[in-house]
């Protein structure tokens, strides 16, 4: 391991510390930051089960262990299951974990300007209390390929609603973040004025089931002056 991966792994950790562990404090046996680091690092590295990332921390665990805490007991090194990371993971508030992660992310990136895609997509293998399959509007960096934040949705029409609605806690989260993508939902006026709020410029599709609004804005940028965007560019010396 690198010296950098060894600063970045250090510095995750710490990010992870302001998580407050919502178990109680009878019958714990291993440590919530290390439960924590050990989940964020398998999906990092594309893990998406917790069996997977039970087998990728014995892999590793020599390297883990000089930042990590692990059960040590009767002369044995204990590694977290998978079914105790399920049973923590269920009691874990999603604000906490995305605010941590940003703090993370912001760190490594420092002056970076970040460029991300907004869109909605329907987990079917999740429900909710319902029943219904859980319906997720998703923030992600195309340059890092990193997911930044998420919130449900109830039903897709709400999902311009929902971005709108959690505008302050995603740029509070990242205030790098200056240009907004989506398709052609997300092209509403309240929306759209409420990113100016935010300094953060956007580009939204309008398709041609708009006809009139495709109309105006061809007659708008009519005479407006073109230019090829710059290639998005992200400095790597302390990279995700």
């Amino acid at each position: 391991m690198s010296p950098s991966e060894s600063s970045s792994l250090s510095l995750f950790v710490q990010c992870l510390k302001q998580v407050p562990d919502p178990r109680s404090q009878q019958g714990i046996s291993h440590p919530f930051r290390t439960i924590l680091a050990l989940v964020f690092l398998g999906l990092l590295g594309n893990i998406t089960t917790l069996a997977e990332v039970q087998r990728w921390t014995e892999l590793h665990f020599k390297p883990l262990k000089k930042f990590l805490r692990f059960k040590y007991k009767d002369g044995t090194w204990h590694i977290p299951h998978a079914i105790t990371l399920a049973r923590v993971l269920r009691k874990l508030s999603l604000a906490d974990l995305q605010k941590a992660f940003a703090e993370f992310v912001n760190a490594l990136l420092q002056e970076t300007t970040l460029v991300a895609a907004v869109d909605g997509k329907t987990a079917k293998q999740m429900k909710d209390a319902d029943g219904n399959p859980i319906h997720m509007l998703n923030v992600f960096a195309q340059c890092l390929r990193v997911h930044l934040a998420s919130w449900e949705v109830h039903g897709e029409t709400n999902e311009p609603g929902c971005l709108r609605k959690h505008l302050e806690e995603l740029f509070t989260m990242y205030p790098c973040l200056k240009l907004l993508t989506g398709d052609a939902a997300f092209a509403q006026r309240p929306l759209l004025e409420a990113l100016q709020e935010y300094h953060c410029d956007y580009l939204f599709c309008v398709k041609k089931n708009q006809p009139k609004v495709l109309k105006k804005m061809k007659q708008v940028f009519a005479d407006a002056p073109k230019q090829k965007p710059q290639d998005c560019k992200v400095s790597k010396k302390r990279g995700l």
